[in-house]
């Protein structure tokens, strides 16, 4: 019969068994194959003893186990991450740059304004036609916006204006948030002719200029960042206000099916807005 073994050498066995490292998975993952805390082997150090040799091998063994250890999907997810970190930032700063104003006929200077209620009312339906620093001059005397909501509290209007593009025009609001401050904000104004119940009539889509990454349609801008036509719908409410504010304008352009027509200054020359009347029009 053989002893039986006492308790301290069960213990002692148990005690002396190597124990395997067991390693944690991330759910983000890890730059390294294995735990960046593992010391670099010791057979990868060459046994030269020369200074040069020894100094060389080390360095060479060193990088090729490093480059063995990365995890090339990690890397790749952390490049990805920092790209769209990057694109956020740049979005960020761009919609807090305001645009140049000053290239906007009759936004900044002191010049009388032209009645154009008046002018579209002498018309009598037929074609007359504005520039850019007209529509500006009018809408500097006769449109008053105010700031609401939470942000009125900081920010306060400033300007609005219309700059004229070829083929619709743009509305640019430009508030203060501080007393240099400014920020901007604009809406691109496309106009098609409709019919309702048999009167001609125009519907405004909020679009213009050449589409966000060559297929999203592009609806207007802030600061100087692009926003898609979705987006910018949401301003169409703010729209409305600021058209009933001319109900006399909107009342001749309905009487007389007037079709806006938009062309952008060149050479020196100004922008400017031709309103055809339904009598004359092509469509």
């Amino acid at each position: 019969m053989h002893a039986p073994k006492s308790y301290a050498m069960l213990e002692n066995k148990r005690r002396t068994k190597e124990r395997k490292p067991v390693e944690k998975a991330s759910p983000w993952g890890s730059l390294l194959r294995r735990s960046s805390r593992e010391a670099p082997s010791r057979n990868l150090l060459p046994e030269d003893d020369n200074e040069t040799g020894y100094m060389g091998g080390r360095d060479s063994g060193y990088t090729r186990n490093l480059w063995s250890r990365l995890n090339f999907w990690s890397i790749f997810a952390t490049a990805i991450f920092l790209l769209f970190a990057g694109s956020v930032v740049f979005l960020v700063i761009q919609m807090w740059n305001p645009q140049d104003t000053s290239d906007i006929a009759g936004f900044s200077d002191k010049g009388a304004p032209k009645d154009l209620t008046l002018a579209l009312k002498n018309a009598g339906g037929a074609e007359i036609s504005f520039t850019e620093g007209e529509i500006n001059r009018y809408l500097r005397d006769s449109c008053s916006m105010r700031q609401g909501g939470i942000f009125s509290l900081i920010a306060h209007e400033h300007g609005t204006a219309i700059r004229i593009q070829d083929g619709y025009a743009e509305l640019v609001i430009d508030r203060l948030l501080s007393t240099h401050l400014h920020q901007t904000t604009s809406v691109y104004l496309s106009f098609a002719r409709a019919m309702r119940d048999g009167v001609p009539a125009l519907r405004v889509d909020f679009r213009g200029g050449p589409p966000i990454l060559g297929s999203l349609p592009c609806g207007g801008s802030i600061g100087k960042a692009n926003m898609p036509q979705r987006l910018m719908e949401m301003l169409r409410p703010a729209f409305k206000t600021m058209l009933d504010c001319y109900p006399d304008f909107l009342r001749l352009v309905e009487q007389y099916g007037y079709y806006p027509e938009f062309t952008a200054g060149r050479n020196g020359e100004e922008g400017r807005v031709r309103l055809i009347p339904f009598s004359s029009s092509p469509f």
